[in-house]
């Protein structure tokens, strides 16, 4: 079991590190992301992994730094900086917020990510 916060800290340590078991488990087995919010939802850990593998596999480098949460009960906010190198050598740096709803023992059971992923695909030469 988790706090809201710890689980925060591992999501982005989990992206930093490229380590997709680690970022998939901070979520519960039906956790949704809206990633970004106008997305289309994710659900599941299959999802949530093919995901990450997918955009992972894009970047040598992904640095999110998460501000300091802003946790209310079983929600939370957090800001976020992402400094990151794409395989073709490319840097770009984007910013957003990251809205969570988190079950009882601190899984994410929803995100939902105010941020515009396009520059972060375009430096990555896919999108």
């Amino acid at each position: 079991m988790s706090t809201p916060a710890e689980t925060i800290t591992t999501y982005f340590d989990a992206i930093r590190h490229k380590d997709a078991a680690a970022w998939v488990a901070c979520f519960a087995s039906d956790g949704v992301a809206y990633d970004p919010v106008h997305a289309p939802v994710r659900q599941g850990h299959e999802a949530h992994r093919a995901f990450f593998k997918g955009v992972t596999g894009l970047f040598a480098e992904l640095d999110f730094r998460p501000g300091e949460p802003l946790v209310c009960g079983n929600r939370a906010a957090v800001t976020f900086t992402a400094r990151c190198l794409a395989r073709n050598g490319r840097t770009v740096e984007v910013q957003g917020i990251d809205v969570f709803r988190f079950d009882t023992d601190g899984r994410i059971l929803q995100v939902e990510g105010y941020w515009d992923p396009a520059p972060l695909f375009a430096a990555a030469g896919a999108g």
